[in-house]
């Protein structure tokens, strides 16, 4: 869908709504704004120019209030548009940097310490997930036929096999059915990581022949879950309390998804995964990050590498979050971590 354009006005009254919303966590009128950024236009003017930004969807007006809020349409066009760089305090370098310089000298830059620091530093929920390694590369599969119908697929590589799965095909495959499946998964070997593992499930369904093509597809697919299982990053996050503080989770059906989200987790894992090759900050917004409490929430995170260590940092918070001070800190902190030795 196209973004719709604004004028010049439009792009500074939504920027000023949006960070007097960010601030204050009311509805912003159009008095106030007038009197916060010492506007010489009428209040009429700035009512009016709120209600083309409604009409575009990039503010919506709560019907208790005669002030408006920011749409996640409204937040994404300031993100994207509107939001300068900002410079990390001088203050908050000196401390931040005080406390990951031993982390650093040390070599344990992905330590739990690092979420802490971030947390406080941040006064959101942080988060630091690390991957241990590189995506494994399969070399050798093998479906191997156990009682009542059920099949064994193994996974392995030079040193042997790494992962298994076990599950019951409907028919059940003849053995020679069997074994000509095999040899067609193992023509299309060696596959690095779950993506290309489920690149190849789809060729399958193309280029592997007709009878054989439905097992074929159906064990690279699993194939695929079992290495994106294996890669689920381990997520550390700190300072939970400052995003249950926060007004948007005031109410119990709104709090008790984000305790069961931090609790389980896999939600995390699936809106991290938007970033993991992300060269820069990023920022996705509400419903961007998928269904559940994810979508109460914003992310705002970064790739980082150290000592062979592939990670992402970042730390998150209700839409409402001040984003051009977070995106600040997260590259600081990003670049403090991923550039020394």
């Amino acid at each position: 869908m196209k973004r719709p354009m604004l004028d010049e006005r439009l792009r500074r009254i939504l920027q000023f709504v949006v960070e007097s919303h960010v601030s204050r966590a009311e509805p912003v009128g159009s008095q106030y704004v007038r009197a916060a950024y010492h506007l010489s236009i009428s209040p009429a003017t700035i009512r009016n120019a709120m209600q083309q930004l409604e009409q575009m969807g990039f503010l919506a007006h709560p019907h208790t209030s005669a002030g408006r809020v920011p749409t996640e349409a409204g937040y994404r066009y300031y993100v994207d548009e509107l939001m300068g760089p900002e410079t990390v305090r001088p203050a908050t370098r000196r401390t931040v940097g005080a406390e990951l310089r031993p982390l650093i000298e040390r070599g344990d830059v992905f330590s739990p310490q690092v979420s802490r620091i971030l947390a406080r530093a941040s006064r959101q929920l942080a988060l630091v997930a690390v991957r241990s390694g590189p995506e494994r590369a399969v070399e050798r599969v093998d479906l191997v036929p156990l009682e009542d119908g059920v099949l064994l697929l193994a996974l392995g590589d030079v040193a042997g096999p790494f992962a298994t799965t076990t599950w019951k095909p409907d028919p059940a495959p003849a053995p020679d059915a069997l074994r000509r499946v095999e040899r067609w998964i193992r023509g299309c070997l060696p596959l690095r990581g779950a993506r290309s593992v489920f690149a190849a499930s789809e060729r399958a369904r193309q280029a592997a022949p007709r009878d054989l093509f439905p097992l074929a597809a159906d064990a690279l697919t699993r194939a695929g879950r079992l290495l994106e299982s294996a890669a689920t990053p381990a997520i550390r996050i700190d300072g939970a309390d400052n995003i249950a503080a926060q007004p948007e989770f005031q109410s119990p059906a709104r709090l008790r998804p984000l305790v069961s989200l931090l609790a389980e987790r896999e939600g995390l894992a699936r809106a991290l995964d938007a970033f993991a090759e992300a060269g820069r900050a990023r920022v996705s917004i509400g419903r961007e990050n998928g269904p559940g409490a994810m979508r109460n929430c914003s992310l705002v995170a970064v790739r980082v590498e150290a000592q062979g260590v592939r990670g992402l940092l970042g730390v998150m918070g209700p839409v409402r979050m001040p984003y051009r001070r977070l995106v600040s800190l997260v590259s600081y902190v990003g670049r403090e971590i991923s550039e020394r030795p």
